[in-house]
């Protein structure tokens, strides 16, 4: 039995049983309602996992392309496109792969900017996002970034459990459609409020339609950037902001909001 396999599979199916929420892909979808009047947009979105932001973008009348790393999500989105014309998906590493150009909106949401799977500095990775998000785009086009832009004190009192949490945000167990069982648990997050840098175990124990466990354990981190800085790598990647939104609504967003913010931003390149 290949366990990798089995184990992806399980992941990429429970990651979709929990991620099912649809208030951020409402929002986006109005931000291009009223940012660009309405006019179908040519997008890219990265990471687009099984599909959960792009399908709604292309039923709405966009050319959509996505890419992700994972072949098991990129299945689901595959699956989920059939009938669906004015979409495309392929499996690309976002830090190594060439991101095309001529796009007339990039989007990253999805949490994905606290979220990116990688070797490298996660700060710097975080920058280089924003920067092939921008090398994508044609002059004069768009990026929605969405993204949690936690303060100091938020960070603290969000990541720092010591104790065990759920991976897939509570302690439910996940099945699924090969008969595979099992939870993520999440041990020691720590958050160390001077590198802004986040690190845990994660301990996957999955059992199989068979009655075979398969456990594993890994080490994770994350870096929290400031609002600051994520202003900061949008100006150097030839971004101007016109918007921001706190929360899914009107409101901007503020470098003196004390606690959790979702951050929603619309850049346009220069």
């Amino acid at each position: 039995m290949n366990k990798q396999f089995i184990a992806k599979h399980w992941y990429a199916s429970s990651y979709e049983q929990f991620e099912k929420q649809t208030n951020d892909v409402d929002f986006i979808l109005k931000v291009l309602r009223e940012q660009t009047d309405g006019t179908p947009q040519n997008i890219l979105e990265v990471a687009c996992g099984g599909g959960r932001i792009s399908i709604p973008l292309a039923q709405a009348g966009h050319k959509v392309t996505g890419f992700d790393a994972d072949e098991f999500m990129l299945l689901r989105c595959y699956r989920r496109m059939i009938d669906i014309p004015n979409i495309t998906c392929y499996q690309a590493d976002a830090i190594s792969a060439d991101w095309g150009t001529g796009f007339d909106v990039v989007v990253m949401a999805g949490n994905i900017l606290i979220n990116i799977e990688t070797d490298m500095n996660y700060a710097e990775a975080q920058r280089t996002f924003i920067g092939k998000a921008a090398a994508a785009l044609h002059s004069g086009g768009h990026m929605i970034l969405d993204y949690d832009q936690h303060s100091d004190a938020s960070a603290v009192k969000f990541f720092n459990r010591l104790g065990e949490s759920g991976r897939l945000g509570d302690n439910s167990e996940y099945v699924d459609e090969l008969g595979t069982s099992g939870k993520i648990k999440i041990y020691g997050n720590v958050y160390d409020p001077v590198t802004r840098i986040c690190t845990w175990v994660s301990h996957r124990d999955l059992l199989t339609n068979n009655g075979e466990r398969i456990i594993e354990s890994t080490m994770g981190y994350k870096h929290i950037p400031t609002l600051t800085q994520v202003f900061g790598w949008l100006n150097d990647a030839g971004f101007l902001i016109e918007r921001t939104y706190c929360n899914y609504t009107d409101e901007p967003l503020s470098e003196q909001t004390p606690d959790y913010a979702r951050a929603t931003i619309w850049a346009k390149k220069v």
